[in-house]
């Protein structure tokens, strides 16, 4: 069963010649082009949500979580049907049980890692929120120490000491300070250091199977 037969919509892949340097410089440009979209995307998502609570005084956090999970869902099914998204998937059903239940548990940390960012931004400040995103580095590299074992190189934790002290200090000149937004905001962001460990393991995963 190939990806036609699970998904007719979608054309098969079609089988590329030899990467040359004119395929290679395209692909560069591409990856480049959607490092670009995300940063600027996430930005730009962050300051509407907050101008959102604070302008119009929306109240159910909850609600536009879901409503930005709904537009990513639509977004991202456009833009595969438009071939903006190469899909090299040739068996789609045979990823086995455990792929899938990675995923699903992907699916869940990020949906939990919006819902919590949006209920902080609900209560804190946007300049809060984003001195304590700054910090996922020091939560992914905690955690897959902790929980997973991992040992990774000297240098990365000299790293985290310029990030902690530059978090410490935005924080201390803080004037509107919230003790549940702060909670919120600390969670997204240590589910969103759980979420790069998660995507790490699924393209490992993925890789495998």
């Amino acid at each position: 069963m190939t990806t036609t037969d699970v998904f007719p919509e979608f054309a098969p892949p079609i089988c590329e010649p030899a990467a040359g340097p004119a395929h290679k410089k395209r692909r560069m440009l591409h990856t480049l082009a959607a490092v670009a979209v995300l940063l600027a995307t996430g930005t730009t998502i962050t300051s509407l949500n907050k101008c959102i609570f604070a302008v119009y005084n929306f109240r159910y956090p909850l609600l536009l979580s879901a409503l930005h999970m709904l537009t990513a869902i639509v977004i991202d099914y456009a833009l595969i049907r438009m071939g903006f998204v190469n899909l090299e998937i040739k068996e789609v059903t045979g990823l086995p049980a455990a792929a899938k239940f990675k995923v699903f548990l992907l699916s869940l940390t990020f949906c939990a890692t919006i819902g919590f960012g949006n209920m902080g931004l609900n209560c804190v400040q946007l300049s809060f929120a984003q001195v304590i995103s700054t910090t996922t580095p020091l939560f992914t590299i905690a955690i897959s120490k902790l929980f997973l074992g991992k040992d990774h190189h000297i240098l990365k934790y000299t790293a985290m000491m310029p990030i902690c002290l530059g978090a410490s200090f935005s924080l201390m000149g803080e004037v509107q300070f919230d003790h549940k937004g702060c909670l919120y905001i600390f969670a997204a962001t240590m589910l969103r250091g759980v979420k790069s460990i998660q995507q790490s393991e699924s393209a490992c995963s993925s890789l495998i199977y």
